[in-house]
């Protein structure tokens, strides 16, 4: 298999799973907007994922969803429970619908305005906190009483919800610190020896909360 990334970027997950499936695999950095990446992927975007027997994958959860089925993934995905299906749908839903959009004009304002002043651009950036405010507080909640996020057990969605984190703890004032519960999550994952080596592969520094 082959991952097509950019450092700290939503691949950043899909990176992870890939690590903790310990099977061979290659990694090429992107660059989105080059005339031979638009010819894998004209949406301009990563993850992309090449495979032996499926061609090229697209998005964030359904790459995620296929990496835990197969055999070497399946303690990383929610098995056959139809419970847990939806609870791990719904999370990757979540963090790369409405947690993604919520982060998404901090990292690219002009598309978010016909303005190019740095005014306006400011004024965009400076959203984002209040629009991410209420979102980190629903992951708050749900993990005061456990330590992942499916059952007691370390998932695809752990790897995904890390990488919001992490832009958390970069775009944020006060980073995790509002989120005690989210926080303790994050820097479990951080702790992790193969997070840390694929955050050095992607020239990442492992971030407190």
């Amino acid at each position: 298999m082959k991952l097509y990334y950019m450092p700290g970027a939503c691949s950043l997950a899909a990176h992870i799973v890939l690590a903790w499936l310990g099977r061979p695999y290659i990694l090429e950095k992107a660059d989105t907007r080059s005339q031979e990446f638009l010819k894998i992927n004209y949406l301009s975007s990563v993850p992309v994922l090449f495979t032996e027997d499926m061609g090229a994958l697209y998005q964030n959860s359904a790459i995620l969803r296929y990496l835990a089925r197969l055999p070497e993934g399946e303690h990383l995905g929610p098995g056959p429970d139809p419970v847990l299906q939806y609870q791990c749908d719904n999370w990757l839903s979540f963090f790369n619908a409405d947690l993604y959009r919520a982060f998404a004009p901090h990292f690219c304002a002009k598309k978010y305005t016909t303005d190019p002043s740095q005014k306006a651009i400011d004024a965009i950036k400076a959203a984002v906190p209040a629009n991410v405010a209420p979102l980190l507080q629903h992951m708050d909640n749900h993990l005061a009483s456990r330590d992942y996020y499916l059952e007691d057990q370390r998932t695809i969605v752990d790897a995904c919800a890390f990488v919001y984190c992490l832009w958390a703890t970069l775009v944020l004032p006060s980073g995790l610190t509002p989120y005690p519960n989210v926080a303790r999550h994050f820097a479990q994952m951080n702790a992790d020896s193969v997070v840390q080596q694929v955050l050095a592969v992607e020239g990442l520094e492992a971030v407190s909360a």
